[in-house]
């Protein structure tokens, strides 16, 4: 038995460990600030500082502060799962998780996030978010003609619908019945998703 190569191996699957722990440490550190602070108050200095480590680790890990702030909307998936099962009843799907957003309470760091809508960063970052995590899985899952233009119709209907949360706190929709509210949800996204 070559012991060389057992402990080679052994730190080999150490450093794996802890650079999966630090980077975790860091995705943390940063929901926690981001929630806290807000995206716009909080520097990467005060992660590493609130996470134990070295300001590089940051760029190492997520290439800057946006990419940090990337991975932690993405932890509070939008629309888990949603594009899984029979397209026929997306609309439904659809419907149901936009009722809940409606008559649930926002998440706290989305809370914090909404202070600092103007950063370019936070900008660029629900941009991508919308095309990689929304209106391209949706058009992929839709299939067929003007997929993506359908997709993004849908999208448009619940960016304004979340516009509407926040900016008028969506009182009517919040006082709506709620199988009400996802059958008129239904019917809409049914226009803009079925060919």
């Amino acid at each position: 038995m070559n012991r060389p190569d057992v402990a080679e191996e052994c730190v080999e699957r150490t450093r794996v460990r802890d650079r999966a722990a630090t980077r975790q440490r860091i995705l943390d550190s940063a929901h926690e600030l981001f929630t806290t602070e807000g995206y716009d108050r909080v520097s990467s200095r005060m992660i590493a500082a609130h996470a134990g480590v070295n300001v590089a680790l940051i760029n190492r890990y997520f290439g800057a502060k946006r990419g940090l702030l990337a991975e932690v909307i993405a932890a509070e998936a939008v629309f888990p799962r949603m594009f899984e099962g029979d397209p026929a009843t997306l609309p439904r799907r659809l419907a149901e998780h936009l009722a809940d957003r409606i008559l649930g309470e926002p998440s706290p760091l989305h809370r914090a996030l909404e202070a600092s809508a103007a950063d370019p960063d936070l900008q660029a970052v629900y941009q991508e978010r919308l095309r990689e995590a929304i209106v391209e899985p949706m058009a992929r899952f839709l299939g067929g003609p003007d997929a993506r233009a359908r997709a993004s119709i849908a999208a448009g209907v619940v960016i304004g619908v979340g516009m509407l949360r926040r900016m008028e706190g969506a009182t009517a929709l919040r006082e709506y019945d709620r199988a009400a509210l996802v059958a008129r949800l239904e019917r809409l996204f049914v226009g803009c998703l079925i060919e």
